[in-house]
């Protein structure tokens, strides 16, 4: 049975989103690609998350976002004080024309904008934004052409080595990159030249293969990249068509498969003035976790493979409209569909809910064997023994990352203060569900966990904002310690025990 979402308005954001009634709102709002602050983990007694509800009229009023569910169709207003980086004091305090315009003869007109990118292995993100005011214009998503060369990074370095590969995989990335630039531009009625600054965070061969860096150096122990720190491009290089003078600005890339996006994840997310200790997990083609502890940051990158994205599930598909993204048994299957249109497969965060629950009933063991061959949700959504063997791997790979990163810190998973989670699911999960595979610690109360949406993005347009945010990033990828997972000699054991799914 499908269930209807109710739509969401976020003001001044102009974000729209639909969710299950009962969604709290800060949960919305990270769908949403707003990270409202709730320093008190969600549970109401800071006071720092308030937002006003615009409509209904019998609603309006402030409330706390991480208390407050939504019932109905509503607009919110989220003031800037409630947002987790506040933008508009950033700008404030950076000399924006002087810094981040190139062409400083143009500084009397207003014309001044930039687009942020998150390159993922097998998404794209893009916001348009007001240089001299911070407003973001438009924002948009699409899929990675490079899919069509391998789903996820080692089949990219792969093809990248064959004669001629390494050119197909960036222009296709890049021609994507300019076709989502002139989308955005045209939504916000402005021209291209008018463009100057681009600023891209992304894994760390998605940078390799945009910038038309070889990775295959990827592809083989030690796993070290290329290049690390931050770089500056001319667009015309790239073959981007903004201002003839545009830059483009790249993340710097922390070690290993932990690149520029998790760069960006630890600036947006201000790990260091977080309670500590905390974890950062980006669940996405490449799971990353970051530790912060006593003002040390670890991270290390686990290959949680595309599952989560859709790839290699018979009936996957990206959060987009006709995707399973939320799933519950009540007497029978009720679900709900990105769009409100009919099912036409699952995402990721619908095949946690789906997984954890075939769990419970007993249709999967501990060991992922499935009672039946497969099993029917909707017209067009199933689930196979198949599809449960991509989850385990997935989730073993990321459970195994963290097991081995808290006991590198000697923690245990219950003194953690927070765990913050990113991804691109296109919606929350819950966290009950993620529980219970395992993909989430058990040990650790609901209230610490936040889903904070598209960090790396967010990142971006900090960056874009702020020449001090770009040093910032330097400072903290230069200091994080980066832990090679595969170099471990305890990885192999924690990753099988981390294929078997936690005991309901």
């Amino acid at each position: 049975m499908n269930q209807r979402q109710v739509k969401v308005t976020f003001q001044p954001q102009g974000r729209v989103v639909y969710v299950l009634p009962g969604t709290k709102i800060i949960e919305a709002a990270a769908v949403a690609g707003i990270i409202i602050n709730a320093p008190c983990g969600g549970v109401g007694t800071c006071g720092k998350c308030k937002v006003k509800i615009v409509l209904p009229q019998q609603r309006q009023g402030e409330y706390l976002a991480c208390r407050q569910i939504i019932s109905e169709d509503t607009v919110i207003e989220v003031p800037c004080e409630s947002l987790l980086s506040d933008i508009k004091k950033i700008v404030i305090e950076s000399d924006i024309l002087h810094t981040i315009v190139p062409d400083k003869r143009q500084i009397k007109s207003d014309k001044y904008f930039g687009i942020a990118v998150d390159v993922g292995t097998t998404t794209l993100a893009a916001s348009l934004v007001n240089l001299k005011n911070g407003s973001e214009i438009a924002v948009m998503g699409e899929v990675n052409p490079q899919i069509s060369f391998g789903d996820d990074v080692i089949s990219r370095i792969k093809y990248a080595s064959l004669s001629g590969g390494l050119a197909e995989l960036q222009k296709a990335v890049i021609r994507q990159i300019d076709a989502m630039i002139s989308r955005l531009c045209k939504q916000g009625g402005i021209d291209k030249k008018d463009v100057y600054e681009i600023i891209i965070a992304g894994n760390t061969t998605m940078e390799h293969l945009v910038c038309g860096i070889d990775p295959s150096p990827l592809g083989q122990l030690p796993f070290e990249p290329v290049y690390r720190g931050a770089s500056l491009i001319d667009a015309s290089e790239l073959k981007l068509d903004i201002n003839p003078k545009g830059k483009v600005y790249i993340f710097p890339v922390i070690g290993g498969f932990v690149g520029g996006d998790i760069s960006a994840g630890i600036l947006a997310m201000n790990l260091l003035n977080q309670p500590q200790p905390v974890l950062f997990i980006d669940i996405g083609t490449n799971g990353e976790i970051v530790l912060v502890n006593n003002n040390k940051i670890m991270a290390a990158s686990a290959a949680a493979g595309p599952a989560f994205e859709g790839a290699r599930i018979s009936c996957g598909m990206r959060a987009a409209a006709g995707a399973v993204e939320k799933v519950r048994f009540d007497r029978d299957w009720v679900y709900n569909v990105i769009g409100n249109v009919e099912p036409a497969g699952i995402c990721g965060s619908g095949l946690i809910d789906i997984t954890a629950q075939l769990l419970d009933a007993g249709i999967v063991d501990s060991l992922g064997r499935m009672s039946r061959p497969e099993f029917v949700i909707a017209d067009k959504v199933k689930i196979t023994q198949n599809d449960i063997r991509q989850i385990q791997l997935a989730v073993g790979a990321i459970r195994a990352g963290v097991n081995i990163i808290l006991k590198k810190a000697g923690i245990k998973t219950g003194e953690l203060k927070k765990i913050f989670v990113a991804g691109g699911f296109g919606s929350f999960i819950r966290r009950n569900h993620a529980q219970r595979i395992g993909l989430l610690p058990k040990e650790i109360s609901h209230e610490k966990i936040l889903f904070v949406g598209n960090t790396s993005l967010a990142g971006a347009k900090l960056a874009l904002l702020s020449i001090e945010a770009r040093q910032k990033a330097e400072e903290l990828a230069e200091q994080t310690e980066h832990i090679e997972l595969s170099a471990d000699r305890n990885f192999q054991d924690e990753f099988a025990s981390a294929m078997i799914f936690p005991v309901g």
